[in-house]
């Protein structure tokens, strides 16, 4: 059985509704919830008069790549100064990403092509006289069987004191020293908080004094156009869809223009006139060889010659 013009056309748009409604599925199918380790790290009046904040997420080897790794950061947090993924080579190659404000938490979400993500951010220090203050709470949204909050003193700071205590220092071959505080596994809603404050009487900056040790400020480019079918699929589906509806809506209403009943032809033989008896059915005789000829002839049965009828 033939389907009906109406069955295609809603058979169209069926398809066509469907594969718009699967694109919120196809990228939230590749956002990791689950990381094996977070590592917040806070550096107070490094290379400005701020907090360097950094994110150092560790996916887990299973991950499909790429994968768009959705991050929050607080609420009113300015642009990102570097997002980035360690390649298998080792190398940190900037990632693309957006960062869209929310009502409790900004997201941010990153394409990478790695399972080591790695994000940037300032956030402004406190300052009174030589007193520094800051306080920061990890958001959440990101669950992890080890999180991690490092917090670097600057150099020349006194009286440094972290809340909660660190679970242990470590000093690098800069002179830096590090504040590491251990959490162990945090589920996607916990939302733990660090503290510090210190006097600091000088306005020379850690990275005037040392050389850099490691951030994202001038990652390692991308090597070349990288083109992944996955990260297209949200595209493919939405051009897919709209161009399945644009089309049964023009079949349709080609089909209805077809279905328009015809104009009825009003020309008519003359064997039809004569037979309806609507033509003289007198005889008649060619103009040219004077031939006697039927109603219902054209051409003179004689000559050939055209009649004039």
């Amino acid at each position: 059985m033939i389907p009906s013009r109406h069955s295609r056309f809603r058979s169209w748009l069926l398809l066509g509704a469907f594969l718009l409604l699967a694109i919120p599925s196809v990228v939230a199918a590749q956002a990791p919830s689950q990381a094996d380790s977070v590592k917040v790290s806070l550096w107070p009046e490094y290379d400005r008069s701020q907090v360097l904040v950094i994110y150092l997420v560790v996916l887990p080897a299973t991950t499909d790549l790429p994968a768009q790794v959705r991050l929050l950061v607080p609420s009113g947090t300015p642009d990102l100064t570097a997002a980035a993924f360690r390649s298998a080579s080792g190398e940190l190659l900037n990632a693309p990403f957006t960062q869209a404000d929310g009502e409790l938490a900004d997201v941010v979400e990153v394409e990478a092509d790695g399972t080591e993500v790695q994000i940037e951010f300032y956030l402004p220090l406190e300052v009174t006289g030589d007193l520094r203050r800051f306080s920061y709470v990890w958001p959440g949204g990101l669950a992890t069987e080890d999180f991690v909050y490092e917090v670097q003193q600057p150099l020349g700071a006194e009286g440094m004191q972290v809340d909660p205590d660190a679970t242990s220092r470590r000093t690098d071959d800069l002179g830096l020293t590090y504040h590491l505080i251990a959490l162990g596994p945090l589920t996607a809603d916990e939302q733990p908080e660090v503290t510090f404050n210190y006097n600091n009487s000088s306005s020379l900056l850690s990275a005037d004094a040392v050389a850099p040790s490691g951030g994202l400020a001038a990652p390692a480019p991308a090597a070349g156009l990288r083109v992944d079918i996955r990260g297209l699929l949200p595209w493919i589906f939405l051009i897919a869809g709209v161009g399945l509806i644009a089309a049964g809506v023009v079949y349709f209403l080609r089909t209805r223009a077809d279905d328009r009943p015809a104009r009825p032809r009003h020309r008519t033989s003359r064997a039809q006139a004569l037979n309806e008896g609507r033509v003289d059915a007198s005889p008649v005789f060619c103009h040219n060889c004077g031939a006697q000829a039927t109603a219902s002839d054209r051409f003179c049965r004689q000559c050939g010659t055209a009649l004039r009828v």
